[in-house]
């Protein structure tokens, strides 16, 4: 078995005090926006400082070979550098069978956190869903969700991201 897996994180808006910090964190994990080798990004101009990445928003920024719980050490460090930016990651699972991990982070929102597959989809445990649903028969599907159905599908989360990667429409 591999101890590795493709890594990718979407910034969707972040502070542009905070894109230092993220470009810090994307060189680190050797992300690329064309998936290319770890640490392509930091090469050296002949005589230079490592060249830094420019932020862009909504761009997917990804490596195929990523260690194994680097999603977990690039969603501490965003949220720690640079907590104002918003983004999705998720790291792919290491093999069919297994599970991989997404996060999704949204100021003044929440974060997300949830098994996935290798598309970022998050896993919705069942047995826990069913459960919640009988512990609060009372609850209509609009107090669930915004109550016990939030830490099991993170409704509020997911809603916001989603309304990041709907299109404009002018």
């Amino acid at each position: 078995m591999s101890s590795q897996s493709p890594l990718q994180v979407i910034l969707y808006d972040s502070p542009e005090h905070e894109h230092p910090s993220v470009s810090r964190a994307i060189e680190a994990f050797g992300l690329a926006t064309d998936w290319g080798l770890p640490g392509g990004l930091a090469k050296r101009p002949t005589g230079g400082a490592p060249k830094q990445v420019i932020v862009h928003l909504g761009q997917v920024y990804g490596t195929h070979h990523a260690p194994l719980g680097a999603s977990d050490e690039l969603a501490a460090r965003l949220r720690a550098d640079a907590p104002g930016t918003t983004f999705l990651l998720w790291q792919d699972p290491y093999f069919e069978e297994a599970d991989g991990h997404y996060v999704a982070h949204v100021p003044g929102v929440g974060d997300f956190e949830s098994s996935c597959n290798a598309n970022g989809a998050p896993h919705i445990a069942v047995a826990e869903l069913t459960a919640s649903l009988r512990e609060t028969p009372d609850l209509t599907a609009e107090q669930w969700l915004a109550g016990p159905g939030e830490t099991i599908l993170g409704t509020r989360v997911r809603k916001a991201i989603d309304a990041y990667e709907q299109p404009d429409v002018a």
